[in-house]
Formats: structure tokens, sequence, C-alpha cells
């Protein structure tokens, strides 16, 4: 919904016209502190490729 430029209908178009500014300012406020997280402080990667074993 943060990055709908478009809204299919005018019945859909009705239900929001509300000013949705503060929910996208608190959506990438918390997007940057997630993106911005030490590394270090726990996170794991996991790899989603699985090796052949033969």
């Amino acid at each position: 919904m943060a990055l709908a430029h478009v809204i299919g209908n005018k019945a859909e178009a009705a239900y929001r016209r509300g000013d949705l500014f503060e929910k996208r300012r608190r959506l990438m406020a918390d997007w940057a502190d997630y993106c911005a997280r030490d590394a270090a402080a726990g996170a794991r990667v996991t790899s989603i490729r699985t090796r052949d074993v033969a």
C-alpha cells in the first residue's frame, strides 16, 4: 500500500481519502532502522541454496 501510486476504482479511493503521510513516514523510519542494524549484533544469514550431495 505504501508503494501504490494509483487506486484501482472510485469506491476504493473513497475509503482511502485520509492522509497516509504519517504512516508512510513511520514505515520508512522503521525500515531505515532495520537496514542500519549491526550485523554483529546477532543477525544470521542463512543460505537458501542447496548443495548437491553426490
